[in-house]
């Protein structure tokens, strides 16, 4: 997870290798992209959107650690 911050608001883009799909998370956000790399944009303070997008990013990796080996 990399953040940018500007002026209330941030730029999250996601990268993944394996079985977690990023492009979930960011379309959770109303983002996009593929599903090893992705990003969304988020408005609020530094605190909650780093909260917000790393909850969502280990319930990602959550899901993954419990899907059957492909």
């Amino acid at each position: 997870i990399m953040f940018k911050f500007l002026d209330g608001s941030a730029r999250v883009s996601l990268r993944s290798k394996g079985a977690i799909d990023v492009r979930a998370v960011a379309a959770s956000f109303g983002g996009g992209g593929h599903r090893n790399a992705s990003g969304f944009s988020l408005d609020g303070p530094r605190e909650d959107v780093v909260s917000r997008a790393v909850t969502a990013v280990i319930v990602a990796v959550d899901s993954a650690a419990n899907e059957p080996a492909r």
